[in-house]
């Protein structure tokens, strides 16, 4: 899959499971997606970020930058990447993932930080959840 010339001009940097082809074009890393994939399963399956480090080692999986090790910090990004929803991963999990993070944050000062880019992230893509059912919505329904 690849995104279209606006989607890819507006994509910014590419991060871990997609490349740009020779056009500019923004496209999709299949080995790459896999591993995300794996990685936000085993968190929707409540594994911790160092149970899917221990994962990913067990399989040479190596990291984004080429370690064999993924860091806690690279995991708790990629996991918190928006960009994912571009084709990798569905909007659902992304938002089930989200809250999962959300629910194990023991900072509250996090957890307002988290709830000001859920805001900004809904403004940015025009997809929300509603506090009040938990239903996911488009802001254009």
């Amino acid at each position: 899959m690849k995104l279209s010339l606006i989607e890819s001009r507006l994509f910014g940097r590419i991060c871990y499971g997609f490349k740009r082809d020779k056009y500019g074009f923004v496209e999709i890393v299949p080995e790459q997606a896999e591993v995300v994939k794996t990685i936000f399963r085993m968190y929707r399956e409540e594994n911790s970020l160092e149970d899917i480090q221990k994962y990913l080692l067990s399989r040479s999986i190596f990291s984004p930058s080429g370690k064999v090790k993924w860091s806690r910090d690279v995991l708790n990004k990629l996991l918190n990447n928006g960009k994912y929803t571009r084709g990798i991963i569905d909007f659902e999990e992304y938002c089930e993932v989200y809250f999962l993070k959300e629910g194990n944050c023991r900072n509250p000062n996090k957890a307002s930080v988290k709830k000001t880019y859920a805001e900004s992230n809904e403004r940015r893509t025009g997809m929300g959840i509603r506090s009040d059912t938990g239903e996911i919505f488009r802001a254009c329904e």
